[in-house]
C-alpha cells in the first residue's frame, strides 16, 4: 500500500464530572422520543433497565481508536504488549457490539449424514455436529472435496457460485447454516452470556474448525473463511476470535466489519449504529444502539477487529458504489490495522480489493488468487491500489506555503475582517486554482431544445437498472423507488428531470416540479452533499425524504451533482495533488459550485436572481464559502457544516484541524496551522459576514461530535454584530439531518423574499 498518514485524535481525558443517574436517562428519554422505534429494543431496555453509558468519561476518538494505546491510555509497545492489548480489545468488543461468548465447548458427536455422494471430479460429505449442554445444539456441515491426495486447502463459506472455482483450483468447499437473520436458543442455553446472533454464528465457526480438523483429507494449516454483506462481518468476527483461522476473505461487510462506525453513519451519508440497530436489532448487542451519535465514544472499531486478525492473512473486498461500503473509511481502517500486520512483520498478509458496481459485486477468482498467494501455492504478489492515498507529510514538500501575514489584533478577541481581506484570505488558504475556460454560451429550458456542448442530456426518469459495469447511481437509486434512499413514491413521481453538461466536464441532474410550465420561472437550489463516498449526492439508510425531493416537493429547481471525490468521482482525488499540487479539493468543489450557478443562470426556467445553496456537513462549509464569494448567491443552508478553525484544536474531541488537512485531503493548508490554530488567516464569523447582507440558515445540532456547538453560537453572534444576516437553528440532535430538520431549512428559505 502507498503510505498515508493518519492522525488517531484519541483526546486525553481532562477530569470531568461523571454524568448522573438523571442525565443518562435524559439521553435515554431524548433517544426513545426522537430515533425511531425499535421494538426489540425498547423492550429489552424496559426489562433490563440500562442506561447510556457515560460518555465524557470515555475517551474520544472522532477519528479511529489507536491500536497501539491501551484504552487507559498507556503506549503498547509491539510486540511485547500485544497479547494484552488484543486481550483488552476482544473484552471490549464483547462488552459494547458483540455480547459475551461463552468458551468454546467440546465438539462430541459428528453425525453422518447418509454416505457420501462421488461426483465426477469430487465428493460432497454432509454431517450434523452436536456440541453444548447435553449435546442440545446442532450444526449441519457440507464439505466438498476435489478428488485427489489431500491435503486440500479448505474455504469455510465457499459454497454456492465459489465450489466450481474452488474445486477446479484445488480446495475443498465447506457450508454451515451461517445466517444472523435467525433467533437461536444459543443464549438459553448459555444463561449470563449475552452474546447476539453476529457472535453466535462467528461463535459456531469454531465448532465448524474443529470438525475440519478431524477430516484427514483437509489441510489444518490452510483453513479459511469468507462471508459477504453480513456474511462479511460475521466471518471477520469470527477471523478475530479463531487463531485457527489461517485467511479470511471479508467481502462488503459494512459497518460491523471493515467499515467504522464512526467514519459511516448519517456523517457518512450511510448505514451506521443507528440504522444498522434498527433494522437488524438481532445482529449485535441491544447496548450499541446507545451509541448512536456518539460513536467516537466507542472504544473499538473496524480497524481493531480487523488488527485482531493480525498477523494471519486478511482480505477486505466492496464494490466501487456499494451502498453499504465506504472506499474512503474501508482504506482508513486498513491502513490503521496495517500498523499492527507490520509491526508483528507481515505487512503483506493483508490486501484490499474493490471491484466496479453496487452492493453484490465480487471477483471469486481474484479471491482465490490473495488465498493462492497467502497459502505459498502462488509466487505472485498481491498489489493494493489505494483511491485515497493522501500523504499530507509528502504534500508539504512539493507544495511549502506560507501563510499570509494575519490581519488580525494579536491577543484577545480579533477584529473581523473586512469583506475584501475575507475574500483574499480564503483565496490563499483555497491554493491557485489552475487557468479557467469558459465555453460558449448557450441555453436551454425543461422543454428542451438545442444543448451545448458535449453529448445530449440523458434522462434519468424512467430508466432500467444501469448495470454493474458502469453504475448510474442516481438512475439506480430513483429506479429503486425505495425508502432506504429518502426516493419513493409519490414524491419520486411529482419530479421530473434530465441531466445537463456544465463546467469542465461536470455532469448533474436537474430536478423540477412534473409538469412546471416551459415560462415560469422558478426558484432554484444547488444541493451540495456530504461525506458519502459510495453514493455521491445521493445517500442511504436515511428513509426521510431526500432533501432533492423535497425540495422540487417545494417549488423549488434543484440541481445536484457528485462533488470532487465522491460518487461517480471518487477516482479524481487520488491523482489531484500531482495535478495541482498548489490547490486543494475544497477549491475544486467550490470551483465546481460557481460552474453549477452559471449553468443554472443559463435554464430559460430559472429566476437567476432566486439561486441558493443547500449543504450538508462538507456541502455545508462549499456552500458557506462559495457564497462568500460568489455575489449572484441569494441564500445559504448550511446544516452541520462548520466549528470555527481558530478554537478547533488537537485537544477537543472533533480532532482539530487534522480532519481538513492530515485525515483528509479537503484543504491541506490547514494542517500548517496544527499547534496554531489562532493563526488561522480567516474563521467562520469572518466567512459569515463576508456573505451579508444576504441571509444564512445556520443548523447546529447540540450533539454534533464534530463541532462545538458554542464556538460556534459565539462565530454567529460576532458575526451578526457586522450585520450578518444569519439565523442559528440547534436543535437537540446529533449530526444528521432528519425531517422535522429538513422541514425548518425548506421553509426558511421560503421565506427569503
Amino acid at each position: 500500500m502507498r503510505p498515508i498518514l493518519l492522525v488517531f485524535s484519541l483526546a486525553l481525558a481532562t477530569v470531568t464530572p461523571a454524568a448522573t443517574e438523571s442525565e443518562r436517562r435524559a439521553q435515554l428519554d431524548w433517544m426513545l422520543k426522537n430515533l425511531p422505534d425499535v421494538p426489540t429494543w425498547r423492550e429489552w431496555q424496559h426489562k433490563t433497565g440500562a442506561l447510556p453509558p457515560d460518555f465524557d468519561a470515555l475517551p474520544s476518538a472522532n477519528f479511529l481508536p489507536d491500536p497501539f494505546r491501551f484504552a487507559d491510555g498507556r503506549t503498547v509497545a509491539m510486540p511485547r504488549d500485544w497479547p494484552a492489548r488484543r486481550d483488552e480489545i476482544k473484552a471490549l468488543y464483547q462488552k459494547h457490539i458483540l455480547g459475551t461468548l461463552p468458551p468454546k465447548p467440546k465438539l462430541d458427536r459428528v453425525v453422518p449424514g447418509g454416505e457420501p455422494a462421488k461426483f465426477p471430479g469430487y465428493t460432497t460429505r454432509t454431517v450434523t455436529l452436536h456440541y453444548g449442554p447435553e449435546q442440545k445444539i446442532t450444526s449441519q456441515v457440507t464439505l466438498t472435496l476435489p478428488d485427489g491426495p489431500g491435503p486440500h486447502p479448505v474455504l469455510i463459506g465457499g459454497g454456492g457460485a465459489w465450489t466450481a472455482s474452488l474445486l477446479r483450483r484445488g480446495y475443498a468447499a465447506c457450508e454451515f447454516p451461517s445466517s444472523v437473520d435467525q433467533e437461536t436458543n444459543l443464549q438459553q442455553l448459555h444463561p449470563g452470556f449475552d452474546f447476539a446472533t453476529m457472535a453466535q454464528r462467528a461463535w459456531t465457526v469454531q465448532l465448524v474448525v474443529d470438525y475440519l480438523h478431524t477430516v484427514p483429507e483437509i489441510d489444518r494449516a490452510r483453513i479459511a473463511l469468507t462471508g459477504y454483506s453480513r456474511g462479511g462481518k460475521m466471518a471477520l468476527t469470527a477471523a478475530a476470535f479463531d487463531d485457527r483461522i489461517a485467511a479470511v476473505v471479508a467481502g462488503s461487510t459494512g459497518v460491523g466489519g471493515v467499515t467504522a462506525w464512526r467514519l459511516a453513519g448519517e456523517r457518512g451519508m450511510g448505514e451506521g449504529v443507528e440504522s444498522t440497530t434498527r433494522m437488524f436489532p438481532l445482529w449485535f448487542a441491544p447496548q450499541l444502539r446507545f451509541f448512536a451519535g456518539h460513536e467516537d465514544r466507542l472504544p473499538v472499531d473496524a480497524n481493531l477487529l480487523m488488527a485482531l486478525v493480525a498477523p494471519r492473512a486478511l482480505l477486505t473486498n466492496h464494490g466501487l458504489n456499494d451502498e453499504v461500503a465506504n472506499v474512503w473509511a474501508n482504506e482508513q481502517a486498513s491502513a490503521s490495522a496495517l500498523r499492527v500486520y507490520r509491526a508483528l512483520g507481515k505487512p503483506d498478509a493483508l490486501g484490499l480489493m474493490r471491484n466496479p458496481g453496487f452492493h453484490g459485486t465480487n471477483d471469486i477468482e481474484g479471491c482465490i488468487d490473495w488465498l493462492d498467494i497467502q497459502f505459498g501455492r502462488s509466487p505472485r504478489a498481491w498489489k493494493t491500489d489505494l483511491l485515497y492515498p493522501w500523504d499530507f507529510d509528502a504534500w508539504k514538500k512539493v507544495a511549502p506555503a506560507s501563510p499570509p501575514v494575519s490581519k488580525h489584533r494579536a491577543g484577545g478577541t480579533p477584529a473581523l475582517l473586512s469583506p475584501a481581506d475575507t475574500r483574499a484570505a480564503i483565496e490563499w488558504l483555497l491554493g491557485s486554482a489552475p487557468t479557467k475556460y469558459t465555453p460558449p454560451a448557450g441555453g436551454r429550458g425543461f422543454g428542451g431544445g438545442p444543448g451545448r456542448g458535449g453529448p445530449a442530456p440523458t434522462p434519468t426518469k424512467p430508466v432500467a437498472n444501469p448495470g454493474q459495469l458502469a453504475p448510474d447511481v442516481p438512475a439506480w437509486v430513483i429506479a429503486r423507488n425505495s425508502q432506504e434512499f429518502g426516493w419513493r413514491d409519490p414524491e419520486r413521481s411529482a419530479a421530473d428531470s434530465r441531466r445537463i453538461r456544465f463546467g469542465s466536464g461536470l455532469t448533474g441532474d436537474l430536478y423540477f416540479p412534473a409538469g412546471a410550465p416551459a415560462d415560469k420561472k422558478l426558484p432554484a437550489v444547488v444541493w451540495l452533499h456530504g461525506y458519502s463516498h459510495p453514493l455521491g449526492y445521493m445517500w442511504v439508510y436515511r428513509r426521510d425524504l431526500h432533501p432533492v425531493l423535497a425540495l422540487v416537493q417545494a417549488g423549488y429547481a434543484v440541481l445536484a451533482f457528485d462533488q470532487c471525490g465522491f460518487g461517480s468521482r471518487q477516482a479524481e482525488i487520488g491523482p489531484f495533488y500531482d495535478r495541482f499540487p498548489r490547490w486543494s479539493q475544497l477549491g475544486k468543489m467550490i470551483d465546481d459550485t460557481r460552474a453549477a450557478i452559471d449553468a443554472l443562470e443559463r435554464e430559460a426556467n430559472v429566476d437567476a436572481a432566486r439561486i441558493s445553496l443547500f449543504g450538508y456537513t462538507l456541502g455545508a462549509n462549499v456552500a458557506l464559502h462559495a457564497a462568500a464569494l460568489d455575489s449572484r448567491v441569494k441564500s445559504v443552508v448550511s446544516v452541520s457544516g462548520f466549528t470555527p478553525w481558530r478554537t478547533d484544536t488537537a485537544a477537543k474531541p472533533t480532532g482539530g484541524l487534522a480532519r481538513f488537512s492530515v485525515e483528509r485531503p479537503v484543504v491541506p493548508r490547514l494542517g500548517l496551522f496544527i499547534g496554531q490554530e489562532s493563526r488561522v488567516p480567516y474563521d467562520y464569523d469572518d466567512l459569515l459576514a463576508a456573505i451579508a447582507p444576504r441571509p444564512v440558515f445556520v443548523v447546529q445540532p447540540t450533539m454534533d461530535r464534530d463541532a462545538t456547538p458554542a464556538d460556534v453560537r459565539a462565530a454567529v453572534e460576532r458575526a451578526r454584530q457586522a450585520s450578518a444576516n444569519v439565523t442559528l437553528d440547534e436543535p437537540h440532535d446529533y449530526q444528521r439531518f432528519p425531517a422535522a430538520t429538513q422541514a425548518r431549512a425548506i421553509e426558511w428559505l421560503k421565506a427569503q423574499p
